[in-house]
């Protein structure tokens, strides 16, 4: 990926870190922990500290995982940006994808540096059903999975 493309991933990147940081501090002021806002018939906003990765995993464990994650997430962050560069101008949804998952990443970590955690707050729901607790940083990170599961596996 040239340097002069850059500016517009950047742009998106930037942007996407802008809008969980800020969507995560509105709700770190308008929500205590664990209240819950209705917003749509669908969508709750639910204030939640995730201590563990996807879905809680490793939430339950005596505080390693703080530290573990935390270096994870540098590492995947660095590797992203690694194979970003290596882009050709040509692989536009390639760059997309990665800079969605990257901006996720970054998002997140920013989380783990100030609290210790990450703050989850969209629930999606059917009734009953609740799907798991997220925030825009793991949407991001979704979109981003998605595109380049969709074009690996169905566009071959």
């Amino acid at each position: 990926m040239k340097r002069k493309y850059y500016w517009i991933y950047i742009n998106i990147i930037f942007f996407i870190i802008t809008v969980d940081f800020y969507s995560k501090k509105w709700i770190l002021n308008h929500l205590n922990i664990y209240e819950k806002q209705k917003v749509f018939f669908i969508l709750n906003l639910f204030h939640v500290h995730n201590f563990g990765a996807a879905f809680s995993i490793l939430s339950d464990q005596n505080g390693w995982q703080k530290y573990f994650l935390l270096i994870f997430s540098i590492i995947i962050i660095l590797a992203i940006i690694k194979i970003m560069i290596k882009f050709k101008k040509k692989d536009k949804n390639k760059i997309l994808s990665y800079s969605l998952i990257l901006a996720g990443a970054i998002g997140n970590l920013i989380d783990r540096i100030n609290y210790g955690f990450v703050i989850d707050f969209i629930d999606l729901h059917f009734k009953s059903w609740h799907f798991a607790t997220f925030n825009i940083a793991d949407f991001s990170i979704f979109i981003g999975m998605i595109m380049i599961i969709k074009k690996n596996y169905y566009n071959s």
